[in-house]
């Protein structure tokens, strides 16, 4: 688990902090995709007045599904990140602010929901498996890629039949 230690900062002003997030890790949980390999995270905090500036960089396997076909994808995440936590704000006008709030009690100060919320964002939202990709019959299901199916392709549409009847008249 990573942590920064409050009062080892106050006392040096920089912080290295380096390690892994592992894929059963809990700030991973309920996410859309699988982390593939252990994300390795380094990242360097500051004290800047009362407040702590964490910079750094982290590095994994991601593992998405394919858009089309749903196969799984690997996607390799490389990502600067750079989090501000702010001393005297609560959670909603941190939100505003874009910064996250300073614990107002205790010695250390957990990254995690930070990192997991930019590796959220930086998670590309759709994928594919190749660019050819023939995806799944919308009929049958079958994996176009792999076999083909005997369905019939049909490309009308039937929400658009009553257009058609009026250019018809």
């Amino acid at each position: 688990m990573l942590t920064v230690d409050l009062g080892r900062l106050q006392r040096s002003v920089k912080l290295e902090i380096k390690g892994q997030v592992g894929p059963d890790d809990p700030i991973l949980a309920d996410l859309s995709f699988r982390i593939a390999e252990p994300l390795q995270v380094r990242l360097e905090a500051h004290q800047a007045g009362p407040d702590v500036l964490v910079r750094g960089r982290m590095r994994g396997e991601l593992e998405l599904e394919c858009a089309r076909c749903l196969e799984p994808v690997r996607h390799t995440l490389d990502e600067e990140v750079t989090f501000l936590y702010v001393e005297g704000v609560d959670e909603a006008a941190a939100e505003d602010q874009e910064v996250y709030p300073l614990p107002a009690t205790g010695w250390t100060l957990d990254p995690g929901p930070a990192l997991r919320e930019h590796l959220v964002l930086a998670a590309p939202a759709h994928v594919l498996c190749r660019e050819a990709c023939r995806g799944l019959c919308p009929t049958c299901g079958t994996n176009r890629n792999e076999a083909p199916c005997e369905c019939e392709a049909s490309d009308v549409d039937d929400r658009w039949a009553a257009l058609r009847r009026l250019g018809s008249e």
